[in-house]
């Protein structure tokens, strides 16, 4: 959760969004520490591409209406199980990607499906710390021997 999911026009239509210098230094901290970043997103707007190039994230998955069907393949071309992915989404759409990961979270906004569907739910909301919250509980659960306490 990148952003807040709020969109901002600016006078000629262009659209705007924010990021937290916060999420953005932990999604590079997590490749720094050997984990694969994915974005994954319903959205086409020339935003995406331009956050995938500020963050230097090579995979993305854009017009991902079906969260399920997006996270499966990227399972498939980054050959990884369900099982190994942290996913973390905010809406009612994320809320069967959700069910299906290894390590389902949901930022403090998210709908109350997302949040109904997740293993745990984040204290930051999006755009607003929970990526880097969710860096964090991955990586403190790849340092413990037992993963499966810091889930629920």
């Amino acid at each position: 959760m990148l952003t807040d999911g709020k969109l901002t026009l600016d006078e000629t239509g262009r659209e705007l969004k924010t990021l937290s210098y916060r999420d953005i230094d932990a999604v590079f901290a997590a490749r720094h520490r050997g984990l694969r970043v994915v974005l994954v997103t319903g959205e086409t707007s020339p935003w995406v591409k331009m956050i995938a190039h500020r963050l230097e994230i090579s995979n993305v998955f854009r017009e991902a209406k079906d969260k399920c069907q997006a996270v499966q393949r990227v399972c498939r071309e980054l050959g990884v199980t369900l099982e190994q992915v942290c996913y973390v989404g905010d809406s009612q759409r994320d809320a069967k990607a959700l069910a299906i990961v290894g390590l389902a979270l949901a930022p403090a906004d998210a709908t109350k499906e997302a949040r109904m569907a997740a293993h745990r739910v984040l204290s930051h909301r999006g755009g607003d710390g929970a990526v880097a919250e969710a860096v964090e509980i991955v990586l403190q659960a790849l340092g413990t021997e037992n993963p499966e306490d810091l889930v629920r």
